[in-house]
């Protein structure tokens, strides 16, 4: 018969001991990732509800497409797409901060990325809304997008 020492009670209940700390660490990093996963649903589910409601509030205006808004690259005709709004900047141009070089460089396109790059400000981007005409079509847009 083998005896038993306190070392090995020890190393047996030190084992035990690191199998349940093990257990408790696993149980907490799954319950962090469900955390983080149900954490991000919620962040997808919000996105969506406020582009439906978005695009609720624009539902009055008429579509154009992008081809139809390449129609308008003129200074005296002047249109732009930010964010899948289409607007008419013609009265802005020539009173631009960036100056008409920069406008013009956008006119008749999608200007999205180029607006945002720049930085503009909260008032600026408040501003570029009296200028809205039209939405694009759903076919075309990559930033208001409908679940339905």
């Amino acid at each position: 018969m083998m005896e038993t020492t306190n070392a090995d009670i020890d190393m047996s209940s030190l084992k035990s001991a690191l199998a349940t700390t093990s257990l408790s660490q696993q149980m907490i990093s799954f319950a962090n990732s469900t955390f983080r996963l149900a954490a991000t649903a919620i962040s997808r589910l919000q996105q969506q509800q406020r582009c439906e409601a978005e695009l609720a509030s624009l539902a009055h205006l008429p579509e154009y497409s992008l081809e139809q808004v390449s129609w308008h690259d003129r200074q005296d005709d002047c249109w732009i797409v930010l964010n899948d709004k289409v607007y008419n900047v013609t009265k802005l141009i020539h009173n631009h901060p960036g100056g008409l070089e920069v406008m013009m460089e956008q006119a008749g396109r999608d200007a999205t990325l180029a607006f945002r790059s720049v930085g503009h400000s909260i008032n600026a981007i408040e501003q570029v809304d009296e200028f809205l005409i039209g939405i694009l079509p759903a076919k075309e847009r990559m930033y208001l997008r409908s679940a339905k």
